[in-house]
């Protein structure tokens, strides 16, 4: 395994990588987001240690990111017509149009699931995807932050498990994520693209880490207690998780 800028060279193949230092990490973590791998390590480790783990792992990741590049599912959006986006659980078509206007928007057209990418005539193709993306990520946050505010405020009162703090922040590789000494909620701003049940399952799955921090069997009697079908749902999400990717 070798290095080179921004990316590792494993089996003459360029992977673009991203790693991230914390200072009260314990382990290294390994995983892709797209189509990049993301590494977070702790702080103290070294590069030269990291680059020996990587290489001890470079069949796995090899295997993962060829997976990725072969897939039938196109998770790396170049926001083409045609290209397909899951909004609200449902499968919207992308359309492009091109206008007279020196602002790019988007337009949801949830009567007919279509998604309209509202572009300036004389764009760029390279200026496309990173400024669209953009306005995805800013659009998914604002909805994903509203639906948010409306349901934890009700599932708090149904549980009986409350919180100090929310926040919404993009993520692809948690729905949500809990603090139970400060009782504080993280949620991905990508839960919008969920269907509204699997959103109301991450909600109180988080609201049941605050009593139980592992996923024991008390922690999954608890969630069943608020959500008889949590399970059922629980599996639902592994198996589509990758409709949040993009």
């Amino acid at each position: 395994m070798t290095t080179k800028s921004n990316y590792i060279i494993v089996k003459n193949k360029e992977i673009p990588i991203n790693i991230k230092n914390y200072r009260n990490a314990k382990t290294v973590k390994i995983y892709f987001k797209g189509n990049v791998l993301n590494i977070t390590k702790p702080t103290r480790l070294s590069l030269k240690n990291l680059s020996k783990i990587i290489k001890e792992n470079e069949n796995d990741i090899y295997t993962k990111y060829e997976k990725i590049l072969s897939s039938e599912i196109q998770t790396i959006k170049q926001w083409k017509t045609g290209e397909k986006f899951y909004y609200k659980g449902i499968e919207f078509t992308i359309k492009r149009e091109y206008e007279n206007t020196k602002k790019l928007g988007i337009k949801i057209d949830e009567t007919n699931q279509v998604m309209k990418i509202i572009l300036p005539q004389d764009i760029q193709e390279e200026e496309v995807k990173p400024n669209v993306d953009i306005l995805i990520k800013k659009l998914l946050k604002n909805n994903t932050e509203a639906i948010i505010s409306e349901k934890l405020p009700y599932w708090s009162k149904v549980t009986g498990l409350e919180y100090n703090s929310v926040k919404v922040r993009d993520a692809t590789t948690r729905y949500g994520s809990c603090m139970p000494s400060k009782k504080n909620l993280y949620f991905s701003s990508r839960l919008v693209m969920l269907p509204e049940k699997a959103v109301d399952s991450i909600i109180v799955h988080e609201l049941c880490h605050m009593v139980h921090k592992e996923h024991n069997k008390e922690f999954y009697e608890l969630a069943e207690k608020y959500m008889p079908d949590y399970n059922q749902i629980d599996n639902w999400l592994s198996k589509n998780g990758k409709m949040i990717m993009f």
